[in-house]
């Protein structure tokens, strides 16, 4: 990504989580987030409307993420920040609860066909975790074009008991600006709005991150290194394989090149292993900036099993 336009742009992983917003944005304000922002026109315009306030936008596409940090840095927007991440994990773990005074989202891609309804963002699970970081009364506004995602969409909010004043508008007057706004209305086709309020009924999201140490590790049989590479381990929906192994030339230090996946989330990273007097350590590189989740602790920890006797954490 261009060094140039990152001035709005935030690595969560170098920060701890969940964010501390004050912090992030260098004062107390109220805070809004767009999931999947698309082109950033939205988020733009919301921000130079309303200066006192500050926006989070996540998204997974690297070419809109770019696109929208040369619009703020173009259009000197500070009060944004970007995370290039997954929206599901970013909700669960990264914001912290009760923090947000509404989420928006707008025009997502519904997904409609069922091989790929595992991508849907209208699930129950997806909408209980926007209520995890909605503050008593902070809203849920979602546009679309498709009729069967905001029906779904509402049901999700119904079973989840975290929203009040469910509403369904059909071509509200307020629009939202984006290009696929002005597509839908130029080809004559319905566009549909849900919100709703957050009330007070306690959430509880099981987070994904936790405690991660290094390991200390003795009697480590180097030989079995050469049948790491390729292997998997799954556990409790985590999911580890160990990509290749790789020896840095000038001192016995390696490096296991690890997939994670934690309930669908997925990081690649390596972990170190390298020699310390009479032991050796187990630690995340110092390069990878992965998010400490159950999954990578479960990577670490089983790297261990696998090459010898773990002697302590």
């Amino acid at each position: 990504m261009d060094q140039h336009f990152l001035s709005n742009y935030l690595d969560a992983s170098e920060h701890e989580i969940p964010l501390d917003l004050p912090t992030v944005f260098g004062r107390e304000s109220e805070t809004y987030l767009e999931v999947g922002f698309g082109s950033g026109e939205f988020l733009v315009q919301k921000a130079i409307d309303n200066s006192a306030k500050d926006f989070l936008g996540v998204e997974l596409s690297v070419i809109s993420t770019e696109k929208l940090l040369k619009s703020l840095k173009r259009e000197l927007v500070e009060n944004v920040r970007v995370l290039l991440t997954d929206a599901s994990f970013c909700l669960n773990n990264v914001i912290p609860k009760d923090s947000l005074s509404g989420v928006y989202m707008n025009f997502p891609c519904p997904w409609p066909k069922k091989r790929h309804s595992n991508r849907r963002l209208n699930d129950l699970n997806f909408v209980l975790k926007i209520g995890r970081v909605l503050k008593k009364g902070g809203f849920f506004q979602l546009y679309s074009d498709s009729k069967e995602f905001i029906s779904e969409m509402s049901s999700s909010v119904d079973l989840t008991g975290l929203f009040d004043s469910d509403t369904v508008e059909i071509n509200p007057t307020a629009g939202v600006g984006t290009r696929y706004e002005r597509k839908w209305l130029a080809m004559q086709r319905e566009i549909f709005r849900l919100i709703c309020r957050r009330n007070s009924k306690a959430v509880n999201c099981e987070e994904d991150v936790v405690n991660l140490s290094h390991l200390w590790v003795k009697n480590i049989d180097k030989s079995r290194l050469d049948r790491v590479a390729g292997r998997s381990f799954s556990s409790d929906e985590m999911f580890v394989k160990f990509m290749g192994v790789y020896r840095k030339l000038d001192n016995e230090v390696f490096l296991i090149e690890t997939l994670s996946v934690d309930r669908g989330y997925s990081q690649r990273f390596y972990i170190s292993l390298s020699k310390r007097e009479e032991v050796w350590l187990i630690q995340l590189d110092s390069q990878a900036k992965p998010f400490r989740t159950r999954a990578v602790k479960f990577a670490v920890r089983t790297l261990s099993r696998i090459l010898g006797d773990e002697s302590r954490a």
